[in-house]
C-alpha cells in the first residue's frame, strides 16, 4: 500500500554519505624541500547504527586491539549528538597488523570499518618541531566554539607553531562520497564522489641546510637560536632544544607519551626562542654603549679604570677579570667586555635612559614573529618599579642592569633585534618565517613583504664606534669571541654570560649568549644564540654562530689584520 514511500526509506537506509578528508597543505623550505606533508593512514571507525550486539562489538574490539573499553564507550558517547549513521573514529593510524586482525574478524564486528585517510607527516622528526608545530584531534570543548563550527568530531587541527598560526590556510576543504552499504555497514559500491580540496602550501624563508647545521651544533645542549636576513627580517633558521616529535601528536598521542612530555622538567614544549626569558648578560652592554654615545654622555676617549671590582655603596661589584682591565675606553670595553667600564656608564645614564634605548630597539617587547604565543620580556624603569612594587629605583640596581643582570629578562628573538639594529644602523624588521602562501594549483596567493619594526636615526659616530667594537670582539686577539674568528668572512658580535639565580640566591649556572652579524661590511645574516646553562658565551654560544656563518656565506671579503685601538 505504501510501496513508493517504503522504497525511498529503504534506499536511504542503505546509502551513506561519508566524508573525504582533505590533505593539509605542504610546508616547504625556501628551496622547495618538504618539511611537512601527508601520508596515508588507516583509521578505525565504529558506526553505531550498524552495531548488532553492543557488548560483542565493543568487547571484541577492546580485546582484539588491546584497547580500553571505557575509552571506546566515551568516544561513542561524545558523538551522541550526531545521527547514528555517523561513523565515530576509535583509533587513528592503526598498524597493518591491526588492520589484518580487524578485517579477519569483520563478520564478528558489525559496524566496524577501516578508512584510509591523510595523516600529517613530519619527515625530520623533532627537527624544527617548535617552528612547524603539530596537529591533533579537536576536543569536545573546542567543538563548541564558534571558530571551529565547520569542524567535525575526529577532525585534526593545528595546535602549535606554524600549524596553528596558519591553520585556516593549511586546512583543506573536505569532500564526500555516497556509498551503498550492506546490512553490516560494509561498503558495497560507490555511487558518487565529491573530491576534497587540499589545503594551501607554505613556502618558508627557512634554509634547511642552515637549519640542519644548527641542529647538529645543539646536540646535547639546551637553548634557542634564531638567524635572519637583517635587511628583510626573513628567518633562515630557528631552533629550540630540547624538542619533541610532532609525529606522535599527528597519530593521536598516547596517554603515556603525553604524560612524559608534560611532566618533563626540561619543558620540551616551550619554544625558548619566543617564550624563554633570560637575563641577557654582557650582550646588553651594547644597549648602554649606544645610548651613552648617542646622548654624548661618553665619547670615544672617555675612560675608566678597572681593578677587578667596582665599589658602590656597601658592596663591590666584580668584573669578570679578577686582575682588572686597567684603563679602559669604550672600544676595549666592548671588545674585552669590561664590567667596570659599563658599571660607570650605566650610572651616568641612569635606568630610564637605558630603558628608553632598549625600548627603541624592541627589547622587552614582542617582535611580531609569525608564531603564536610569543612572550614579552622586561627592561625595567623607575616607573615600572614604582607601579609594580610601590618602591623607588636605586642606583645600585642600575649597576646590575647596565651589564644585563638584575631585573632584565629578554627572549632570544628580542635579543636578535639588537644585532639587527646595529647591523642596519638603527633599523629592525619583524622576523618572518613564512615567505608566501601557494594554492594547490601553484598560484601564489600571498607574499609577505618586509615589515619595519624600528627606524632610528643614530649619530654616525655612535654607529661606527659600536660596530668597530663588535668587530673587535671576534677579530681582535683580545676579543672575547676571538676563538670563533672566521678565516674568509668578517663577523661582528658580542658575547654574554648571564648568571641564573634560583630560590634563596642559589646559583643555577650561567647561560651562554652570542649575538652576531656577518659579513661585517655588508651584513647578510644576523643571529641570536643562547645555550641554557652552557657556561661562557665565548666558548659555547659563539661557535654556533660561526657554524651558521660558514654554512650560509660564501667567502666575500678577505679578513683584515686585527686592529688594535689605543685608549684615547
Amino acid at each position: 500500500m505504501k510501496g513508493n514511500e517504503m522504497r525511498k526509506l529503504s534506499e536511504q537506509n542503505r546509502i551513506r554519505v561519508k566524508k573525504v578528508i582533505a590533505p593539509r597543505g605542504i610546508i616547504h623550505d625556501r628551496n622547495g624541500k618538504i618539511l611537512a606533508d601527508t601520508r596515508p593512514s588507516f583509521n578505525m571507525y565504529v558506526t553505531p547504527e550498524d552495531i548488532k550486539d553492543f557488548n560483542q562489538t565493543i568487547d571484541g574490539l577492546a580485546k582484539l586491539l588491546n584497547l580500553d573499553r571505557e575509552e571506546i564507550i566515551n568516544k561513542l558517547k561524545a558523538a551522541s549528538g550526531f545521527p547514528p549513521s555517523f561513523p565515530v573514529k576509535i583509533k587513528h593510524d592503526i598498524s597493518m597488523d591491526e588492520v589484518a586482525k580487524v578485517e579477519a574478524n569483520r563478520v564478528y564486528l558489525p559496524g566496524v570499518s577501516i578508512q584510509i585517510e591523510p595523516k600529517r607527516n613530519y619527515p625530520y622528526g623533532n627537527m624544527m618541531a617548535h617552528m612547524l608545530g603539530y596537529v591533533s584531534e579537536i576536543s569536545d570543548e573546542e567543538m563548541k566554539a564558534k571558530e571551529f563550527k565547520s569542524y567535525s568530531l575526529g577532525d585534526f587541527i593545528g595546535r602549535y607553531g606554524l600549524e596553528r598560526a596558519y591553520e585556516s590556510h593549511l586546512r583543506g576543504i573536505d569532500g564526500e562520497k555516497r556509498v551503498e552499504v550492506d546490512a553490516m555497514g560494509r561498503e558495497v559500491r560507490t555511487l558518487e564522489i565529491k573530491d576534497s580540496t587540499p589545503g594551501n602550501s607554505l613556502y618558508l624563508n627557512i634554509n634547511l641546510e642552515i637549519q640542519t647545521a644548527v641542529e647538529k651544533a645543539y646536540d646535547g645542549k639546551k637553548g634557542g637560536c634564531i638567524a635572519v636576513e637583517p635587511k628583510t627580517g626573513a628567518v633562515v633558521a630557528l631552533l629550540s632544544r630540547p624538542a619533541f616529535d610532532p609525529n606522535k601528536f599527528a597519530g593521536g598521542i598516547s596517554k603515556e607519551d603525553w604524560k612524559a612530555i608534560i611532566t618533563d622538567k626540561t619543558h620540551p614544549l616551550q619554544n625558548r626562542v619566543t617564550q624563554g626569558r633570560y637575563p641577557p648578560g654582557s650582550t646588553f652592554k651594547i644597549v648602554s654603549a649606544l645610548k651613552a654615545l648617542d646622548e654624548g654622555i661618553i665619547n670615544e676617549r672617555t675612560s675608566f679604570t678597572c681593578r677587578g671590582g667596582f665599589p658602590f655603596g656597601k658592596r663591590v661589584f666584580k668584573c669578570w677579570k679578577k686582575g682588572g682591565h686597567g684603563t679602559v675606553a669604550v672600544h676595549r670595553g666592548i671588545v674585552e667586555s669590561c664590567d667596570v667600564f659599563f658599571y660607570n656608564v650605566g650610572l651616568k645614564l641612569g635606568i630610564d635612559r637605558i630603558h628608553e634605548m632598549a625600548d627603541t630597539i624592541g627589547l622587552g617587547k614582542v617582535t611580531g614573529i609569525d608564531l603564536p604565543g610569543e612572550k614579552n620580556g622586561l627592561v625595567p624603569s623607575s616607573e615600572w618599579k614604582k607601579k609594580t612594587y610601590g618602591e623607588q629605583w636605586y642606583e645600585g640596581e642600575t649597576v646590575s642592569v647596565a651589564i644585563g643582570q638584575g631585573a632584565v629578562w629578554i627572549t632570544p628573538a628580542q635579543l636578535l633585534q639588537l644585532s639587527v639594529f646595529v647591523a642596519n644602523d638603527g633599523v629592525t624588521f619583524k622576523p618572518q618565517i613564512v615567505n608566501r602562501i601557494v594554492s594547490p594549483e601553484g598560484k601564489t596567493l600571498k607574499t609577505f613583504e618586509p615589515v619595519m619594526n624600528a627606524n632610528t636615526k643614530l649619530k654616525k659616530e655612535t654607529v661606527r664606534i659600536v660596530k668597530e667594537g663588535m668587530w673587535g670582539v671576534v677579530n681582535e686577539p683580545s676579543g672575547t669571541a676571538h676563538g670563533s674568528r672566521l678565516q674568509t668572512i668578517s663577523m661582528s658580535g658580542k658575547t654574554g654570560t648571564a648568571q641564573s639565580v634560583g630560590e634563596k640566591g642559589k646559583s643555577l649556572g650561567d647561560h651562554a649568549w652570542f649575538i652576531a652579524y656577518a659579513p661585517s661590511e655588508e651584513p647578510a645574516i644576523a643571529m641570536s644564540v643562547l645555550v641554557e646553562y652552557g657556561g661562557h658565551g665565548s666558548s659555547v654560544a659563539a661557535p654556533v654562530a660561526k657554524l651558521i656563518a660558514e654554512n650560509l656565506l660564501k667567502p666575500k671579503v678577505e679578513i683584515k689584520e686585527a686592529r688594535v685601538y689605543e685608549n684615547r
